[in-house]
């Protein structure tokens, strides 16, 4: 399985980059940087981002739930003042016989009532100011006390006693509109057991209660309102906000929900953080909001240096991208140029190479390749010429060759008239070699002739120095067919008879070993002549180069030129005992015979 996925990976991986190098190489890094600068730069930037709203979202949160808990302590503390005072009223046990009896107290006795009743309710001089109407009506609905400038009519007073009174409530605080304005109201039963003696209405300017919120997520460009138990509206800070009193509820949809105090919702589509406080002794809840485009209008300033930071950045990067891009296609653009004007006249100059990187390695190969490019150039017109003088000697040679052979052929026929065998053998030897010198165009031939040339010369050789020596064959009969450079051996066998042997002596003898050695083959010619004088000779080698022959220095020539430096040729010897000289050449397979040959 790892194996398959391995695979596939490798194939994908083969794929884009097959379709990556369709583009040039300027390209694809000026692409590959603006990847890798503008992608990273996108990646902090979601991550400075969810790191930087998540951030302001809890700072937000944790300051809205310290602000609304003081806010709404500060409330209750303050509705509990007045609570307090209604109290007072109720379990003052004179003044609740003279609202029971109100009605059948004597002037004097309902002025002394008023006294003491007001006297107490001054006495909380510090929220007197704050009270805009104090009324006590009796069972009966019968107003038995009035304190106050009468913002609200009796008619509304009644209406809010007996909504109060229908839903069963002891107390309750909410908000009225009047002529005079908006006021929070409390409206309080008076009630012993099951018996209600009177009610207890308490209005107090809405600005009193609006003062302690006013500021309340204003400088999150949000605001706050405050909602009675049956969720209408007491008071809010924002009314631009929440122009609309009896929609704000119920276009309020639940987004997700934080924790116990706060949620995200939305309000005709746009979305408010919202924080919940319950106001005990009211009962009201205090609602927050803060539009949740705030978090992204706080990061601003953050979004505004981070651009310009990542601009800065992304320039910077381009920058370093067009000097690494220069930096790579301007060598590879000269090395482009320089090989697609590469010839003959300007082959072997150098490049001009100022850096030390992979390109420049490939610059000074690419040098080192002309160079040698150029000096196998100047070999093979070397080569050329030398091949050519070869050819114009061989030609010189040639000089009327049929005047030659009809001439030999003429002598041979005198001498087998005289019965001269010895000397019609030889002439006919001579007739043949000289053939295969003269006629015979190709530089390589097979073994088998290059034998028949040595033996055409030893029976010429013959003629002159009879049976004074003799000479063996060992030859690999595998390899008889094997092609090699022409008279490479004749020349050998030819020092080994006029330089190795001495006349008086007839035991001179020459052994011939042809034999395969894997892609070669070598030439041993061994006699057992008189050997090379101890001077030419290093440690038994014979310095070729300096003390050899025409003949044998034309061998080497040959080879070298042939062969290059893909062959051995040495001659060792010792002085009194003989002379063996190796040639060791490649075999010349199938077409190559016809390639060189050609």
């Amino acid at each position: 399985m790892r194996k398959k996925i391995k695979l596939f990976k490798n194939k994908i991986s083969n794929k884009l980059i097959d379709c990556i190098r369709q583009t040039n190489i300027n390209k694809r890094l000026i692409i590959s940087f603006l990847i890798i600068s503008i992608v990273p730069i996108i990646l902090i930037f979601i991550v400075v981002n969810k790191t930087t709203v998540n951030l302001i979202k809890e700072n937000i949160k944790s300051n809205d739930k310290i602000s609304s808990k003081l806010i709404t302590e500060a409330i209750a503390n303050y509705t509990s003042k007045f609570d307090t005072i209604t109290n007072e009223i109720i379990w003052n046990a004179t003044l609740l016989n003279d609202i029971k009896d109100y009605e059948s107290l004597s002037p004097k006795e309902k002025d002394t009532f008023n006294y003491e009743l007001s006297k107490l309710i001054r006495s909380r001089t510090t929220y007197i100011s704050d009270i805009a109407d104090f009324t006590i009506v009796n069972e009966d609905l019968d107003v038995v006390y009035n304190e106050g400038f009468s913002y609200i009519g009796y008619d509304k007073k009644i209406e809010t006693i007996l909504k109060v009174d229908k839903e069963n409530k002891l107390m309750k605080w909410s908000a009225i509109r009047s002529s005079g304005g908006k006021y929070i109201v409390l409206t309080k039963s008076i009630k012993f057991g099951d018996k209600v003696y009177g009610h207890i209405f308490l209005a107090i300017k809405e600005k009193v209660i609006l003062e302690m919120f006013k500021d309340y997520n204003m400088s999150f460009n949000g605001g706050a309102l405050i909602l009675d138990e049956n969720s209408s509206l007491v008071s809010t800070n924002n009314t631009s906000l929440f122009k609309n009193e009896n929609k704000y509820n119920k276009n309020i949809k639940l987004v997700e929900k934080i924790d116990n105090f706060t949620s995200i919702v939305k309000i005709d589509n746009k979305k408010f953080i919202l924080t919940n406080r319950f106001i005990s002794y009211a009962s009201w809840n205090l609602l927050g909001f803060i539009p949740y485009d705030y978090i992204y209008l706080s990061c601003i300033n953050i979004y505004k240096i981070y651009t310009l930071v990542s601009l800065v950045m992304i320039a910077l990067s381009i920058y370093i991208a067009l000097i690494i891009n220069k930096s790579i296609t301007r060598p590879i653009n000269e090395i482009v140029y320089t090989m697609n004007n590469v010839n003959e006249s300007n082959i072997g100059k150098d490049m001009l190479i100022s850096g030390n990187d992979e390109i420049s390695f490939i610059m000074k190969k690419y040098n080192e390749m002309s160079k040698r490019l150029k000096q196998l150039i100047e070999t093979v017109k070397l080569r050329e010429e030398e091949k050519r003088e070869v050819t114009l000697r061989m030609l010189q040679a040639q000089i009327n060759p049929h005047f030659l052979f009809n001439t030999l052929g003429s002598l041979r026929y005198i001498s087998i008239m005289n019965n001269d065998t010895s000397v019609a053998n030889g002439l006919e030897a001579l007739a043949k070699l000289l053939r295969s010198i003269i006629l015979n165009k190709d530089d390589f031939i097979t073994i088998n002739e290059e034998i028949d040339n040595v033996k055409n010369y030893i029976t010429i050789q013959k003629v002159r120095y009879g049976d004074t020596f003799d000479v063996e064959y060992f030859i690999d009969e595998s390899i008889k067919h094997e092609k090699i450079l022409k008279f490479i051996l004749q020349p050998i066998v030819e020092n080994c008879i006029l330089h190795g042997f001495e006349e008086d002596n007839i035991s001179n003898h020459i052994k011939l070993n042809i034999y395969s050695n894997e892609e070669f083959i070598n030439f041993e010619i061994i006699d057992n002549g008189i050997g090379i004088d101890e001077k030419r000779l290093e440690e038994g080698n014979f310095n070729i180069d300096k003390f050899a022959g025409i003949g044998v220095k034309n061998i080497k020539e040959r080879l070298n030129l042939y062969y290059f430096d893909i062959f051995t040729f040495e001659i060792t010897s010792k002085y009194k005992n003989g002379t063996v000289t190796k040639i060791m050449i490649p075999k010349i397979m199938g077409e190559c015979n016809e390639n060189i040959n050609s």
